[in-house]
C-alpha cells in the first residue's frame, strides 16, 4: 500500500516539474507534457485518481462533436450546482487525460476537486482509458472516415470502440440511434440508450456517406430522411434491419447561420431547447448532453438556462471580434464535418468572407486526400472572397478547381498569418470572415490573435 501511495505521490510531483517547465520555456500549453511525465511514473494513474470522483466520469467519444459535447454536459451540471472536471483543451489522448487529472488533484494526491468528471476520449484511446476507469456513462457521438493514417476505415474505429464497451459493465452507454454504425455497438454492451431526431430536414449533400450498408447482412441501406453523411432514419429492404427506437430525440428544428432551436424530447419531459451555434451537428451534441442530463434528473429549467447561455468549444463556431469585424471558427477535419459546416454557411443567401486554411501535420491526419468527398460545390455561389492557405493550400486551390470555382478570383497565401491578415483586409465593418482551418491550422490562427491580445490564449 506505501509503494501504491508513494508512486501516485511521485507521479503527481513528476507532472506538476512538467508543467512548471512548460511555463518558463513557453512551449507548447501544458496540456500534455505534465501527463507523459505522470504515466511514465505511474502507468495506472489516471484510474487512480479518477476513483476520487464522487460523482463519477462521463466519456464521450466518436469522431465528430467530442469537445463541444463535452463542455455541453459540463455546461448542464455546473449550471446545475455539479464542481465538473473535463479536459477542457480537447487533449483526448491519455496523457491530456491524466495531465488534467493531475492538475486538479491536490499535492498529495488525497483529494480531486471536483465531483462529477467529464473525459473527452479519441476513440483509439477507449480500450486504454476503459481498463483503468469505470465510468457512470459513455456518449458515442457518431463515427465518419477521419485521419485514415491512424484509424483506418471507420469499420475498425467501430472495433476500438466496442472493445472498450465490452469492458463498461456497469456503465449506461448512450448512443446515436440515427448512425447505423454507431447503434450496431449495441452488440457488445445491452446497457444501451438511444438519441436521434425525429423530423422532416434533408440534407443538401448528395454523397459523403461512409457507411451506406446495412451491418447485418451488406444490402444498401434506404433512408428517409437521411439529415447528414449516413445518419437518418434508415432501413435495410432485404434483412429488415432498422434505425432503433429512440429514448431521446429532437423534433421541430430550426436553424440560423449562427443558430439552431429544436424541441428535446425525453422519457418524462417535453422542452424547447436553443443553443447559439448553427447545424444539426451542433444540436446532436446538445441532444447528447441534454440526454445524459435528463437521465441525470437535471430539471429541465437547467438544461435550457445552461445551453442558451453555452458559449462556443474552442475553436468550434467561435467567434471573435476584431475592431467592428468579425471571425467565426469553423474546425474541420473530415469529408462530412467539412460538408455539413459549409451547408451551414447556405442557412442564408448572404454572401460570405471564406477563408479555408488546410494543414496536413500529424494531429490534423497527414492523409489529406479527403477533401476530395467533401462537398465543397455546395458553396460555390455563396462567397464575396475566398482566401485558401496552410501547408496544403495548393491541394485545396485544386479541389476548388475541380468544383468549377473560378479560381482566378481565390486568393493563395500558404504563410497563415498573412493570410489572415489579407482575408481580413478584404472584410467590411461589421462583416464576419468564415475561417475553415484543420486542427493545426486552428491552433496557429489562435495563437497568432493570442499575440495581438485578440483572445485569452490559443489554448484556453
Amino acid at each position: 500500500m506505501y509503494n501504491i501511495i508513494m508512486r501516485k505521490f511521485i507521479a503527481i510531483v513528476a507532472a506538476e516539474f512538467a508543467r512548471a517547465l512548460v511555463m518558463i520555456t513557453k512551449k507548447g500549453s501544458g496540456s500534455a507534457l505534465p501527463g507523459v511525465f505522470a504515466q511514465k511514473v505511474d502507468p495506472k494513474i489516471i484510474g487512480k485518481l479518477a476513483k476520487m470522483i464522487k460523482g463519477g466520469v462521463i466519456i464521450v467519444t466518436g469522431t465528430n462533436g467530442k469537445t463541444t459535447t463535452a463542455k455541453m454536459i459540463a455546461s448542464i451540471l455546473e449550471t446545475a450546482g455539479h464542481r465538473v472536471i473535463y479536459n477542457f483543451s480537447g487533449s483526448n489522448l491519455s496523457r491530456g487525460i491524466a495531465s488534467f487529472l493531475v492538475q486538479k488533484t491536490s499535492f498529495w494526491g488525497t483529494r480531486i476537486d471536483g465531483d462529477i468528471g467529464i473525459f473527452e476520449v479519441d476513440e483509439a484511446t477507449m480500450p486504454e482509458i476503459l481498463s483503468m476507469v469505470q465510468p457512470k456513462y459513455i456518449v458515442v457521438t457518431n463515427l465518419f472516415r477521419d485521419q485514415l493514417d491512424r484509424y483506418g476505415e471507420v469499420d475498425k474505429t467501430a472495433a476500438l470502440i466496442g472493445k472498450a464497451l465490452a469492458m463498461a459493465k456497469d456503465t449506461t452507454i448512450l448512443l446515436n440511434g440515427d448512425d447505423p454504425l454507431v447503434a450496431s455497438l449495441s452488440s457488445y454492451n445491452s446497457k444501451v440508450q438511444y438519441f436521434g431526431v425525429n423530423d422532416k430536414y434533408q440534407t443538401l449533400s448528395k454523397g459523403a456517406i461512409d457507411s451506406r450498408n446495412c451491418i447485418s447482412c451488406g444490402h444498401e441501406l434506404t433512408f428517409s430522411p437521411r439529415y447528414y453523411g449516413h445518419l437518418g432514419n434508415y432501413k435495410c429492404s432485404n434483412c429488415g434491419l432498422s434505425r432503433p427506437n429512440l429514448d431521446y430525440s429532437i423534433t421541430d428544428m430550426s436553424f440560423t447561420v449562427e443558430s439552431s432551436k429544436a424541441t428535446f424530447n425525453a422519457p418524462n419531459m417535453k422542452t424547447d431547447i436553443s443553443i447559439s451555434l448553427p447545424g444539426l451537428y451542433n444540436l446532436y451534441n446538445a441532444l447528447a448532453a441534454a440526454s445524459i442530463a435528463s437521465d441525470y434528473g437535471i430539471p429541465e429549467t437547467t438544461i435550457i438556462t445552461a445551453l442558451l447561455k453555452l458559449s462556443a468549444a474552442f475553436g468550434r463556431m467561435e467567434k471573435i471580434k476584431i475592431g467592428e469585424k468579425n471571425i467565426y471558427l469553423m474546425l474541420v477535419k473530415n469529408p462530412t464535418g467539412f460538408t455539413q459546416t459549409i451547408e451551414t454557411l447556405t442557412f442564408d443567401k448572404d454572401k460570405k468572407n471564406i477563408l479555408i486554411a488546410l494543414n496536413d501535420n500529424f494531429a490534423d491526419g497527414t492523409d489529406v486526400s479527403w477533401i476530395w468527398d467533401a462537398e465543397v460545390e455546395i458553396i460555390n455561389n455563396y462567397y464575396s472572397n475566398f482566401t485558401v492557405s496552410g501547408i496544403r493550400g495548393d491541394d485545396m486551390l485544386l479541389r476548388l478547381k475541380y468544383a468549377d470555382f473560378d479560381t482566378a478570383k481565390i486568393t493563395k497565401e500558404l504563410d497563415l498569418k498573412k493570410a489572415l491578415e489579407s482575408a481580413l483586409k478584404k472584410v467590411d465593418d461589421g462583416e464576419t470572415l468564415y475561417i475553415l482551418p484543420t486542427y493545426t491550422a486552428m491552433l496557429e490562427i489562435r495563437k497568432n490573435l493570442a499575440n495581438q491580445g485578440l483572445v485569452k490564449g490559443y489554448l484556453e
